[in-house]
């Protein structure tokens, strides 16, 4: 009877303070919790059938360090059936479990400041598992960690995982960190992982399954490729191009950077219809396969293609990775700064590409095709919810901003813009950061005001509109270049461009600023 009337108290508890949440990650909660929670450790094992029917268990050790005590229920994100959780234990007091909108509510009273323990036993959900017949792989970006353990889904809580999975025999496993040992036990093996580096929850990752592996040393350190690709003149003719160009992309980062490359091992694995192009898991990035193998019959942009995602998601070790966003409303940040080294990188890993007309090309239409029209959006969006950040993802992230930002790049001066990038990383490495810090640490190698820039191309929507004026007679023309906004505001856009005069016998090249 006391242990009944104890669990009314506590549903009704939680069903208060939960009854002020919205399901996913509100920004107020991870504000909240952002203030109050640090030294995060998720200690998880994962039982991976061989029968992808079979549900997988999961077990997590959860420690972290709280700042204060709380006078409410402290909330675990976990987006999953109530039956999917069956056991909850918190400083060692058992405690019933009860999901309630996306979250599992630790009580306050078994809480304290300083150093606090969750132990758990739940059912992983398939839906970032991506299983297959006789392999596997996570894909958690940008919230769908919770789907598949409970955990603090968000970008700032960053964490240190350390990961088993038992697998059957015969399969191969990859996981963030490199691998401490493996047991067989009979007609399965578990694998244990060494700690990772600190990392937020999107980025944690494991495959599992039957791939076939090669080994390479890349940049001075050793690189191990997982696929399941079959067909021998395709890895013929692409394993030593994958490395190369790896290499290549590796040593631009860590020159134009000056920071070597961050983290404790770099692994790529192959996907077999992978949902992108790829996915910068630290330690163990993600590709589409058809994308790297290729035959002799392919096209020179398939091979431009193939080295700019291999590039970009390099790039992401440092920019996404290393230097984190403290909320998915910057996550254009990470994707712009990838596509804008990749397209350095590639320049030097295929030389002899027009890139410029290629850029041309791929970003332009696109980005005018949106930005043009009154539903146009700044580069940079309010999210009120992480379960939303899927609607950032678009025409003005992946093309509008390579082009702000290559302007930008113009703007400050190359070196100056270095110089910034290179503050801005050292600055934040291993933690997070938002647009305003990168603003800030670009301000000092510069007179042009950054603010009333970010004002019009970040923040603002829409694109300016230039037009020459002529005026004169047959003895000399005066010409004007006037900006206005699509939208007929007079709105400035500060930019830095080059105009062609061409005459009968030569073409003079003139530099324009709008910056007043």
């Amino acid at each position: 009877m006391m242990r009944f009337q104890f669990l009314l108290i506590f549903c009704a508890c939680i069903t208060c303070v939960c009854g002020q949440t919205a399901p996913g990650v509100s920004y107020a909660q991870a504000r909240y919790r952002s203030r109050i929670l640090t030294d995060i450790h998720y200690d998880l094992a994962f039982h991976l059938p061989a029968e992808k029917e079979t549900p997988v268990q999961g077990e997590e050790r959860l420690v972290f360090h709280l700042a204060t005590s709380v006078g409410e229920p402290l909330l675990l994100d976990f987006k999953a059936p109530a039956e999917a959780l069956y056991r909850v234990r918190v400083n060692g007091r058992s405690v019933q479990p009860v999901i309630t909108k996306e979250h599992l509510a630790l009580p306050a009273d078994l809480l304290h400041a300083g150093t606090d323990t969750v132990e758990l036993g739940f059912v992983a959900g398939n839906s970032a598992l991506n299983r297959n017949s006789d392999f596997l792989y996570t894909l958690l970006v940008p919230d769908r960690a919770r789907t598949l353990f409970p955990c603090w889904d968000q970008p700032d809580l960053k964490a240190i995982f350390t990961l088993t999975l038992t697998a059957p025999a015969g399969w191969t496993v990859m996981g963030n960190a490199p691998l401490e040992d493996s047991t067989a036990m009979g007609d399965s093996c578990r694998y244990r992982f060494k700690p990772s580096d600190k990392i937020p929850t999107y980025l944690f990752s494991f495959v599992a399954g039957i791939w076939s592996s090669t080994t390479r040393t890349v940049d001075g350190r050793p690189m191990r490729l997982l696929y399941r690709e079959t067909d021998s003149t395709k890895l013929r003719l692409s394993l030593d191009s994958i490395f190369r160009i790896e290499g290549q992309a590796l040593h631009f980062m860590q020159g134009y950077t000056g920071i070597a490359y961050p983290f404790q091992k770099l692994d790529i694995v192959a996907v077999p219809d992978f949902q992108f192009g790829g996915m910068e898991h630290v330690g163990a990035i993600l590709f589409k396969a058809s994308s790297l193998f290729l035959d002799s019959g392919a096209t020179r942009e398939q091979f431009i293609g193939r080295s700019n995602l291999l590039s970009h998601e390099t790039a992401h070790m440092w920019f996404g990775n290393l230097v984190t966003m403290t909320w998915f409303n910057d996550v254009w940040m990470k994707e712009v700064f990838a596509n804008f080294m990749a397209d350095k990188i590639s320049n030097i890993t295929l030389p002899d590409g027009n890139y410029d007309l290629k850029f041309l090309v791929d970003h332009y239409p696109a980005a005018y095709s949106v930005d043009r029209t009154a539903g146009t959006n700044p580069i940079r969006q309010d999210l009120d919810n992480l379960q939303d950040a899927g609607s950032l993802y678009g025409n003005i992230i992946y093309n509008k901003a390579p082009i702000v930002m290559r302007q930008l790049e113009l703007l400050v001066g190359a070196d100056a813009f270095q110089h910034g990038l290179r503050d801005y990383l050292q600055a934040h490495e291993y933690g997070n950061a938002g647009w305003p810090d990168l603003l800030a640490a670009l301000q000092k190698y510069t007179k042009v005001d950054l603010e009333a820039w970010n004002a019009v191309w970040v923040d603002g929507k829409g694109r300016p509109v230039l037009s020459i004026q002529s005026e004169g007679d047959k003895d000399g023309i005066d010409y004007r270049i006037v900006q206005q906004g699509e939208d007929g505001s007079d709105r400035l856009w500060p930019q830095v461009f080059t105009t062609a005069m061409i005459y009968r016998d030569h073409i003079d090249t003139l530099s324009v600023s709008t910056d007043a």
